[in-house]
């Protein structure tokens, strides 16, 4: 016998995850589903525990015998997503690869035999954890990548930078050498103008103390 439970509508608009845990009772064999209400590629994966009731002993004790099958079918779109099985306890997950209704499907097997609240009944734990599904790291070797294309942004801008302080750097040598070869070539030419400017006052006196010597003034 199939029993379907609608549980609370799990639209979420943003990356976040939602556990629910919840536990109910099963025949052996019996099927228990449950709808989900799921946005696209959310991960969804679920802890289970089974335990069996003993009459003898007034309580639910583990059973390893216990197995567990486990169903996930995209309604909208009649595709089976997952298709399980396990141990008394354990886990299961998957991939809603479109948003929608997802039918969820748990059974077990191996109770020991008898009625309802005997021996046969499996007392099922199931805790559900909803959220952005793991793409592999590929979010993170984006934002890698993103930071390594502004690492070489930055590293273009450092370079250019770097050119335009060698460019500054040479054009303030250049500016040194030329002031330095002014300075050297003032230097030279008023060297040049008093050696001429005294050679000139030579001559002259020379030139009149031969005049005034002629003229016999001295």
């Amino acid at each position: 016998m199939q029993r379907l439970l609608f549980l609370t509508a799990l639209l979420l608009v943003s990356a976040t995850h939602l556990v629910s845990g919840l536990h109910f009772y099963l025949r052996d064999a019996e099927r228990q589903c449950f709808l989900e209400e799921l946005p696209k590629g959310f991960l969804v994966t679920g802890h289970y525990k089974t335990e069996e009731w003993r009459e003898a002993e007034h309580r639910y004790i583990e059973n390893p015998g216990i197995a567990v099958s486990m169903t996930a079918d995209d309604n909208d779109a009649q595709h089976r997503v997952m298709n399980q099985k396990g141990g008394h306890q354990g886990k299961f997950s998957f991939t809603a690869g479109n948003a929608g209704e997802h039918t969820i499907c748990v059974q077990a097997h191996g109770a020991q035999g008898g009625g309802w609240m005997s021996s046969s009944v499996v007392k099922f734990t199931l805790d559900v954890d909803i959220g952005e599904a793991d793409d592999g790291g590929r979010s993170a070797i984006e934002k890698i990548k993103d930071i390594s294309e502004k690492i070489k942004i930055l590293n273009a801008q450092l370079e250019e930078i770097k050119t335009e302080q060698k460019y500054q750097r040479e054009r303030e040598l250049e500016f040194d050498g030329a002031t330095s070869s002014i300075r050297k070539r003032v230097v030279y030419w008023a060297f040049i103008q008093i050696t001429i400017v005294v050679g000139v006052c030579y001559w002259q006196l020379r030139h009149l103390r031969r005049f005034f010597e002629a003229k016999k003034l001295v």
